[in-house]
C-alpha cells in the first residue's frame, strides 16, 4: 500500500556531497571527551554515616528521604530506612505520608 518515499535525484546528490565533505574530517585526530565518573550510591549504611545523618537531621526544618539520599549519596530505600529508624527512636515526627514519600519534622527538645 505504500512505503517509504524514495529521495529525488537532487536529494541524493546533496547527500553524496555532504558525505564527501565529512570524509576528510574523519582522518583528523578526534579528541576524546572525558566521561564524568558515575555517581556512586551507598547501598549499605555504616554506623558512622548514620550518626552524621542523625545529627544533621535535627537541624533541618523538614526532612524527606530525597533530601537525605541526594545529600549523602545513598539509595532512596536506605534513606527511607534511616528516617524510619530515627522516627522509632523518637528523634523525628512523621507529618505527612503519601504513596511515594514521607515528610518528617525533628522533635523539639526543651
Amino acid at each position: 500500500m505504500g512505503g517509504k518515499k524514495k529521495p529525488t535525484l537532487s536529494q541524493l546528490a546533496k547527500k553524496a556531497e555532504k558525505e564527501k565533505a565529512q570524509q576528510p574530517q574523519k582522518g583528523k585526530k578526534e579528541v576524546k571527551k572525558e566521561e564524568a565518573p558515575a555517581k556512586r550510591t551507598i547501598q549499605a549504611l555504616d554506623e558512622k554515616i548514620f550518626q552524621t545523618i542523625a545529627k544533621e537531621v535535627l537541624n533541618m526544618r523538614v526532612v524527606t528521604p530525597y533530601d537525605i539520599a541526594s545529600k549523602y549519596g545513598i539509595k532512596m530505600s536506605v534513606a527511607f530506612k534511616v528516617l524510619r529508624n530515627l522516627r522509632d527512636k523518637g528523634d523525628l515526627t512523621l507529618v505527612a505520608k503519601g504513596h511515594r514519600t514521607e515528610i518528617y519534622v525533628p522533635v523539639k527538645k526543651s
